[in-house]
């Protein structure tokens, strides 16, 4: 993931910053497909699927579709996705770990996707 998010660098023209934004966008979509796989119960579920992300993220059912799609503008939702991901593996984690001095590797990897996460929003203005 962290290879589409590319910090804002002043010597690109327009045309590649908007280049990176829909390179962003097609990628979003992709995970947003997946989102919606894994969520989907089997066929003809993937409706209420998506009804069922919506609320769960605090979406609308157009702003996923349009996602999925591709049609989307911003990859904020999916960003917004990504830190309840981390905040689920985070306590996931955290019941897991008691003592045990060996999850202090994952417990900083967690920390730093949650900081490139939180850095993507800030570039796109989230």
């Amino acid at each position: 993931m962290s290879e589409n998010f590319v910090p804002t660098d002043f010597s690109k023209t327009p045309q590649e910053k908007q280049g990176q934004k829909a390179m962003s966008t097609a990628v979003a979509s992709e995970y947003v497909k997946r989102m919606v796989e894994r969520e989907t119960a089997g066929n003809g579920d993937v409706e209420n699927a998506i009804r069922r992300l919506a609320r769960k993220y605090g979406l609308s059912f157009w702003q996923i579709m349009h996602l999925r799609a591709g049609r989307a503008k911003a990859i904020g939702a999916y960003l917004d996705y990504c830190e309840q991901q981390i905040s689920e593996l985070r306590e996931e984690i955290a019941e897991v770990r008691g003592n045990d001095d060996r999850f202090e590797d994952l417990v900083g990897e967690v920390d730093l996707l949650a900081s490139k996460v939180m850095e993507a929003k800030k570039r796109i203005g989230r």
